[in-house]
């Protein structure tokens, strides 16, 4: 496994700290709140130290915010990458998984078997879009990428690595770390899933 690997570029995806859910001034793209400010420069400190060559970001603030003080810290720009994108991106309100269960009921075993149809799109070519990121983020020269996103996009990952059929069961926490490894999607290796920050 270990030759295997040699070469390979280690992704470490951060699910965004916690939102400021029904956010007044941008309810579609809201800021973190208090806590996930604490979250994110908790995350920083704890990712200095592991020789990242390169920070990515979804477009969403959440994502971007959580991102912000690890590259004020190590001194990287933050790097947007459409493809890690949530499945709410471009929707008029933010509703996290705990609202569309208390909003939705009847629509909450559908939201779980795939959030993006429940989203209006595609599933398929949701799924291929967050591949084909990475798959991008594996030929780059980069070493060690972290790589800031949401929950849907790091299952999906996880999902491919792991040749799951379904992604349902697993729970992504906020500013959470998963770490996967690999030289193509084809030999990616899943080191860790959810590991909290300390």
């Amino acid at each position: 496994m270990a030759e295997k690997l040699l070469g390979a570029t280690r992704l470490i995806l951060v699910r965004h700290g916690q939102p400021h859910e029904g956010n007044p001034l941008d309810p579609g793209d809201p800021p973190l709140t208090g806590e996930g400010a604490l979250q994110a420069r908790r995350v920083a400190e704890m990712l200095a130290g592991e020789g990242i060559d390169r920070i990515v970001s979804s477009p969403q603030r959440r994502a971007r915010l959580t991102a912000e003080p690890l590259a004020a810290l190590i001194d990287l720009p933050v790097e947007i990458v459409d493809g890690l994108a949530e499945v709410d991106l471009h929707t008029d309100r933010y509703r996290s998984p705990e609202t569309i269960k208390r909003e939705y009921p009847d629509r909450w075993t559908e939201f779980l078997a795939s959030p993006a149809a429940f989203f209006g799109k595609d599933e398929a070519e949701f799924n291929a879009t967050v591949l084909r990121a990475c798959e991008q983020l594996l030929a780059s020269r980069a070493r060690v990428i972290a790589a800031f996103s949401h929950g849907t996009p790091i299952k999906v990952l996880v999902q491919h690595a792991l040749r799951l059929e379904s992604r349902s069961k697993l729970r992504i926490g906020h500013c959470s770390l998963t770490r996967i490894s690999g030289t193509t999607l084809a030999d990616l290796a899943v080191e860790c899933i959810n590991d909290e920050y300390r």
